[in-house]
């Protein structure tokens, strides 16, 4: 009886031919050694260049070349972004269907706290930085929450959407002055959709990965909200409310440690390798680095996931991740050639 518990579900037709096309679709893929070289470009003509020989092509060679600029280049890369999620919501469906367009939404998240950001910081933010998702897949209205005169008013454009709630933490804001306080809260609401379509698949490795992507995003949000100072009650209130190897017992005694011992406390959890080598950035409150090292942690591990488990759902999952880190990637090299940043200054922003 023990042995026919280990024999694995036979997957359903519809999911074998999703693994199918996304081990095609992984081949356009940048690989890591793709982005090392990229990084390497003299300058951004250089860069163009090479990208005109891939995946980007065609919408690269579309852009007038008076028009080439970091702005113009990341519009395509979005694009190019958007494109793969939905492609996948376009072939599936039933839960599956149900479960990518769920996952999609982060799509939707990072471009309403990219506003959210722009507004907190008095910058212009212009639609072709963001990802343009298709209309059948978003009620957001971004582009008013783009024009609205500051961020209050910019919120106020979510009001008869899910993410309405982020308007009840204005007064929040205002007190911290971070927008942390609604980026936890955007995570809040994106999870908790998501974890119920998580719940509706068979397949552990699905739960696995996602899970592991929320108790991180938990644990960072932690660190960033106590280094505002915010109170313990307040931080709780602002996390992801499921958990995968965290619980509600340990995320208490988290927010209530000193800022002097939450490294030694964040070692004491099943995460501890993601921070094992962050005890300076912690101390300092850097939150931008300890980000960054954590999910380039999660990086490499959807790397090896591809490698490793090539039959999985799994798998699916971490070609998504990987296109959004590809998106990061080529963004921010575009970016730093424009500005003349150096390699060595590049490539601590890349996930390698």
């Amino acid at each position: 009886m023990s042995f026919l518990k280990k024999i694995p579900k036979p997957k359903s037709p519809e999911t074998i031919y999703l693994i199918t096309r996304v081990h095609g679709l992984r081949t356009h893929l940048f690989k890591p050694e793709d982005i090392s070289s990229l990084s390497k470009a003299s300058d951004l003509s250089v860069m163009v260049e090479a990208l005109l020989k891939g995946d980007y092509a065609q919408d690269v060679s579309a852009i007038p070349s008076e028009r080439i600029n970091a702005v113009s280049l990341t519009e395509v890369f979005y694009k190019k972004l958007a494109d793969r999620f939905y492609f996948l919501v376009k072939i599936t469906k039933g839960s599956l269907r149900e479960f990518f367009e769920a996952y999609a939404k982060r799509l939707e998240v990072e471009n309403i706290k990219r506003i959210l950001r722009a507004k907190h910081v008095k910058e212009i933010i212009t639609e072709e930085l963001l990802v343009p998702i298709p209309r059948e897949h978003t009620v957001v209205n971004f582009p008013a929450m783009i024009e609205a005169k500051d961020l209050e008013e910019s919120l106020g454009i979510l009001k008869e959407t899910m993410y309405a709630p982020l308007i009840d933490k204005i007064e929040l804001y205002k007190r911290y002055n971070t927008t942390l306080i609604f980026e936890g809260l955007l995570d809040k609401i994106y999870f908790g959709e998501l974890w119920k379509n998580v719940k509706k698949l068979s397949e552990n490795d699905i739960k696995k990965r996602i899970g592991k992507e929320m108790d991180l995003k938990n644990l960072i949000l932690i660190l960033g909200l106590k280094a505002k100072n915010m109170p313990a009650e307040l931080i709780e209130e602002s996390l992801i409310e499921e958990y995968y190897k965290l619980d509600k017992k340990l995320i208490s005694s988290l927010v209530k440690e000193r800022p002097e011992s939450i490294f030694d406390a964040l070692l004491r959890t099943y995460y501890k390798n993601y921070f094992m080598k962050l005890r300076d950035e912690i101390e300092k409150g850097t939150i931008s680095e300890i980000e960054h090292s954590v999910f380039n942690s999660l990086y490499n591990e959807d790397l090896k996931n591809m490698h490793e488990k090539p039959f999985r759902l799994s798998f699916v999952i971490s070609y998504l991740s990987l296109c959004e880190f590809e998106a990061k990637n080529i963004t921010s090299i575009a970016t730093a050639k424009q500005l003349g940043l150096s390699e060595d200054k590049l490539r601590s922003i890349l996930y390698l």
